[in-house]
């Protein structure tokens, strides 16, 4: 049985100093808040009325969002598209109207006390028929952060086929073909992604986070110091993409600054999934490519006035790794249902069901009759999630909102492989110090010592001699539970010119496993070493979270100045004697240079991601040494045959295991000229420290006396008589939980929108980055020799800093051609890689700077000069210290859509469009050559919209 091991355990002393941090830093921002309040009191309100009609009908919207950004304050249109917000503060102030299938509108309005009659505003419906179509991410302020927003019309155009597609419209990201055949994880702001990146990258979806941290679909991380397992996974890598269809997915916020202390357990950014909510007509899509072939229908319904409105949608998708191996593929299922209601004047909700399935297989191919080789990874999936909002907009308080969530999976990993090489005994022993054999009946030596312990030590264990070759089965079976509530509140008020909006909020998350875990026959083992573990042996992981921010919009010189300051304090395992804090505190700013042209923004923050269940609570370890044998020996009946094997286990947890953490630092430019051109400039420096990887440290490397026993008489019909031969003194290391990466992440980000050219209808957007990104390990490496005639050597301890270096300038001009009389749009994407290098770091430590005794597990460091034994010195490859540079390099992809106005469309687009694939030599290893470029690759997709809402017909 699993033993509940804690994470650390803290002084009190410290308890109390970080309670207090956390319980007296909030109050300050709440006794701000106060003051703010009190004097706003002789700022003048009133009430602000308008309708809003589509256009050209000027027929009603109903259901629309109309929110004022700057208070926090929003409300619906009723049926006849009208709506009134209540004590608004007199003056400039932002309106932001949406409405799902219809363009945002997002201007600066008046406010006043002279309104005579009801402000109108006019939606159209989105369309490939507008004079323009954004298909392109463009910059945008969620809250005051950096990041990027992108509409339903991008994707469409981009006929993105998961999440994961869509983020190649990101400045700096390189676009790939779209296949659902490996998973997909997000990376922002990396050259190159790894765990760390995308485990710190936050997915929420209708306000809540999907969270990864109770995935423990992993091999075997003691041993083999890795995640990867037989089959398909993103355990500790973040939410695998391919399960999140984008059919129903309104538009994408993607944050990649410093990003409001509203979120939390994360690193790198956030991705805001806004799904489709309200009333839509019946839409059926179809795509199709080389490896794929997709089905989805959606649907809104109004269901009255007083009932709310209700979306479903269904997707389905089949992908093949290569048509000529069908044994390998993808399927993905899902289905969403959303229901959105206005219950009174105040109160509002919006509450969806989600279901998916997705399996992604390696079946038994016919011709591997030899290895029997199966992998099949399935995951089904039920979520749940709902917002209710109290629109209270009571003086200073605006609203409360409550969000309450939980996913619940169930995780099915197989493998199945003829191994080799076995014919050797095997226990299930799980007790260190475990000495069993082959025999029911205890083992004694020749002077009648008790050998075998196991009847005593662990009375459960049992042996095995294994075949030489057999069919290795294994079946890892993980249920995963996220439960997610969060309630935030509003202020807003007005203090001379100064407009203050202020949130207030706290959330807890629970992530839990009741997994059956490993399974497979403890006799007939996939790998030595290996023993099963039912997850839901493990403690659940708690976080309980509070923030406050202060959001200051004022004019300082006739000139805007807009603050976002925060601070939110994250705790893990509360309520217990054990567990880890953290307080991040974000600063966002942004200040005119040159009204409505010219701003300067800046921004500061610390982001911190909890380490998953895998991080707190991993494997024990396992080995198992072999005391005697004579299995191998010929002309031995059965009786005589004997094998005698001891078993140590080493937990490997980690007490002193930290939070990891992001400090973000970032500067920008954006200058807005007439006729719609807008271009942004961002410098970015990012640090993350106390990343987590499973690794060997100091206090990884154990020793044990084991004892060898020889025969010194062969009985017939019994096991020969045994007798102590020599003691061999054991050094074994095991792989345990570090905090041993850091990345440091630097780059230029551009985003420059040219506008159209009005007479060409032709639109420019030039968008890339210079990236520079360094993955270290913060750890010594270790290297030590194998054994001699069972006489182990010296460890030798190398330095740290051992990694890598990626720097990579990428361009994409996007060249959009929109033709609104036939609602036609064509797009080409002429991508440039003009530099591409790789630096493995770390090369200076080619010496060992100490080593570990074998005999007794001490460190002694040398110093320069000392004499260095040649089992220490480990080998270091020369071509390490090669710059891995390739040259500039093309890419052109070309992508047309065509809508058939009330009834539906096509795209077809074609990657590659040259076929234009260069083969380099590389520099670090001659004479291997790369293919440059993704294959040429094509798709078409086809949609009928059937029914059209009452506001459209």
């Amino acid at each position: 049985m699993f033993q509940r091991r804690p994470l650390v355990a803290y002084p009190t002393s410290m308890k109390i100093k970080s309670a207090l941090i956390a319980l007296l830093t909030l109050p300050v921002l709440f006794c701000g808040t106060a003051n703010a309040q009190k004097q706003s009191v002789s700022n003048r309100k009133t009430d602000f009325s308008g309708v809003v009609l589509e256009t050209p009908s000027k027929s009603p919207v109903a259901g629309a969002v109309v929110s004022l950004p700057t208070y926090g304050i929003w409300t619906l249109t009723d049926d006849d598209g009208r709506f009134t917000v209540k004590s608004v503060p007199e003056g400039e102030t932002r309106i932001v109207i949406s409405m799902v299938s219809m363009v945002t509108v997002d201007k600066q309005i008046s406010i006043g006390k002279t309104q005579q009659t009801p402000a109108q505003f006019l939606m159209e419906v989105e369309s490939f028929g507008l004079d323009e179509v954004v298909v392109t991410a463009k910059s945008n302020k969620v809250g005051a952060s950096t990041s990027s927003s992108i509409s339903r019309s991008a994707m469409d155009h981009l006929q993105a086929t998961s999440l994961g597609d869509i983020l190649e419209l990101l400045p700096g990201q390189l676009a790939s073909n779209p296949t659902l055949n490996s998973p997909a994880t997000a990376s922002l702001r990396q050259v190159q992604s790894d765990a760390l990146n995308s485990m710190g990258t936050s997915i929420v979806f209708n306000g809540a986070p999907i969270s990864n941290n109770a995935n423990m679909q992993v091999g075997n991380t003691a041993q083999d110091g890795t995640l990867n397992t037989a089959f398909t996974s993103t355990a500790g890598s973040g939410t695998d993409l391919r399960q999140i269809s984008v059919d129903n997915i309104e538009s994408v916020d993607v944050i990649r600054g410093i990003p409001s202390v509203e979120y939390g357990d994360l690193t790198s950014g956030v991705i805001i999934i806004n799904p489709k909510a309200g009333e839509y007509p019946l839409q059926v899509k179809m795509k199709i490519n080389p490896t794929l072939t997709q089905v989805s229908a959606g649907k809104g319904f109004d269901l009255g006035s007083k009932a709310g409105k209700l979306t479903l949608d269904l997707d389905y998708a089949s992908s093949l790794s290569d048509e000529r191996r069908p044994y390998q593929g993808f399927k993905r299922l899902t289905a969403n249902t959303l229901y959105s209601n206005k219950l009174s004047n105040e109160i509002s909700t919006t509450t969806g069901f989600g279901f998916y399935s997705d399996l992604d297989a390696q079946k038994l191919d016919p011709s591997d009759e030899r290895y029997q080789r199966k992998r099949t990874s399935r995951n089904t999936g039920y979520k749940f999630n709902t917002n209710i909002l109290w629109s209270a907009n009571r003086n200073f308080l605006k609203f409360i909102r409550l969000n309450l969530s939980a996913d619940y999976a169930v995780q099915e990993g197989y493998s199945q492989e003829i191994k080799g090489n076995f014919g050797y005994m095997v226990t299930s022993a799980m007790k260190d110090g475990t000495v069993a054999s082959n025999r029911t009946e205890v083992i004694y030596d020749a002077k009648g010592n008790p050998i075998t312990n196991s009847n005593l030590i662990d009375p459960g264990a049992s042996t095995n001699i294994l075949p030489y070759e057999y069919l290795t089965k294994s079946t890892t079976y993980g249920k995963p539970l996220t439960l997610f509530g969060k309630l935030l509140a509003n202020f807003s008020g007005k203090v001379g010119k100064v407009n203050n909006r202020i949130l207030v909020g706290a959330n807890w998350n629970t992530d839990a496993n009741f997994g059956r875990g490993r399974v497979f026959d403890p006799l007939m083992p996939p790998e030595s070493g290996v023993r099963m573990r039912p997850f839901k042996d493990i403690p659940a992981l708690h976080q309980f979270s509070a923030f406050a921010e202060e959001n200051i919009e004022t004019s300082v010189l006739k000139r805007s100045l807009k603050v976002q300051l925060g601070l939110r304090y994250d705790m893990i395992q509360p309520l217990k004697d054990i567990g880890r804090n953290v307080l991040s505190p974000r600063i966002n700013a942004s200040f005119e240079i040159i009204p409505n042209r010219l701003t300067v923004r800046g921004g500061y923050g610390i982001t911190a991601k909890a380490p998953p269940l895998m991080y707190l609570y991993p494997d024990n370890a396992y080995y198992d040494f072999i005391n005697y044998d004579n299995l191998g020996q010929s002309g031995l009946t059965d009786d005589q045959r004997l094998s005698i094997i001891t078993t140590k286990v080493y937990d490997t947890s980690n007490s002193k295991l930290k939070i990891a953490q992001n400090t973000k630092k970032e500067i920008g430019l954006e200058l807005q000229l007439p006729g719609q051109r807008a271009f942004t400039l961002t410098y970015y420096d990012e640090s993350v420290k106390n990343g987590y990887s499973f690794g060997t440290d100091f206090a990884s490397f154990k020793t044990f006396n084991l004892i060898k026993y020889e025969a010194t008489e062969e009985r017939v019909g019994n096991y020969p008589l045994l007798a102590e031969k020599e003691r061999n003194k054991i050094v074994l290391c095991y792989n345990m939980p570090l905090n041993n990466k850091a990345s440091h992440n630097k780059g230029l980000e551009f985003d420059f929108d040219f506008g159209q050219i009005k007479p060409l209808n032709t639109s420019f957007v030039l968008t890339g980055a210079w990236m520079q990104s360094r993955l270290t390990s913060t750890n010594n490496s270790f290297y030590q020799k194998n054994p001699v005639n069972g006489v182990y050597k010296d460890i030798g301890v190398y330095g740290t800093g051992d990694g890598s270096r990626y720097d990579r300038i990428s361009s994409n001009l996007r060249i959009i051609h929109n033709i609104p009389r036939v609602s036609f749009l064509v797009s080409l994407s002429i991508q440039t890689i003009w530099k591409d290098q790789h630096r493995y770091l770390g090369t200076e430590n080619k010496t060992p700077i100490g080593y570990i005794s074998a005999a007794t597990l001490e460190y002694t460091p040398l110093n320069p000069g000392d004499p260095i034994s040649d089992d220490l010195q480990k080998q270091i490859l020369s071509n390490r210290e090669i710059t891995e540079s390739y040259k500039f390099l093309w890419l052109f992809n070309l992508r047309l859509t065509k809508e058939i106005p009330r009834f539906g469309g096509f795209a077809f687009f074609v990657n590659n469009l040259f076929m234009y694939r260069p083969m380099e030599e590389s520099s670090r290893n001659p004479g291997t050559y790369t293919y440059r470029n993704p294959e040429q690759f094509f798709g078409v997709e086809l949609w009928v919209k059937l029914g059209l809402s009452k506001s459209k017909k």
